[in-house]
């Protein structure tokens, strides 16, 4: 399995292409369609292969794109149950209030619960629900890899003052990640990707877990 981060629009969130052989899944669509696109078509895949698009959680600056690349795709968007409506409620996606203005998408396809788990090609990504930075939020588990949304970064951890952030929930959350491997690979949804050792041995939210 491979993962390449793409570009993406002014707010600082990671897109990931996560690749299978020739199949390929999304996760956290920030990036603008054209460069989704171009990277998709640097790694040599096509866009038919795309099996699905999948969200972290429901904020605007992890859905952006979200609609442009179901469009010319046949790839279904995956979110767990507890952010669905952020698709299409800017109060809850969090748009109108830096905004001043309404960004609503289309539905969800696949509505997620912890433990379901996402095939394509010969790999497979587990669901760990893990809210706190919002009701549901999660992470995206393989045998060699944590794709942690806004729940975990690099030394850091996802605020929980926005809507359906908590506090509790979010220390709860951390406490499942700190039963993961130490050696898979972390790849957040801001900032640089790590280590799971890493955070186990650095990172402050996590001490005294």
């Amino acid at each position: 399995m491979k993962t390449v981060k793409i570009p993406s629009e002014g707010y600082g969130s990671n897109c990931w292409l996560v690749i299978s052989g020739d199949e390929f899944v999304i996760i956290d669509p920030s990036s603008a369609l054209e460069v989704m696109l171009a990277r998709i078509k640097q790694r040599g895949l096509h866009i038919e292969n795309l099996k699905y698009v999948l969200l972290t959680h429901g904020h605007f600056d992890h859905i952006t794109g979200a609609d442009e690349i179901r469009d010319v795709s046949s790839a279904p968007l995956a979110v767990h149950e507890l952010d669905a409506d952020c698709l299409y409620d800017p109060d809850k996606n969090q748009y109108k209030y830096f905004f001043r203005e309404d960004l609503v998408l289309k539905p969800a396809e696949i509505l997620l619960r912890d433990g379901d788990e996402i095939k394509f090609g010969t790999e497979k990504l587990r669901v760990l629900h893990t809210p706190g930075h919002t009701k549901g939020s999660v992470c995206y588990i393989s045998d060699t890899a944590v794709y942690s949304g806004d729940t975990l970064f690099d030394l850091g951890v996802g605020r929980t003052d926005l809507y359906g952030g908590s506090p509790s929930e979010l220390n709860e959350s951390l406490k499942k990640l700190m039963k993961l491997n130490p050696e898979l690979e972390l790849y957040p949804g801001h900032g640089s990707l790590s280590t799971m050792q890493k955070q186990f041995d650095y990172n402050p939210y996590l001490k005294g877990i």
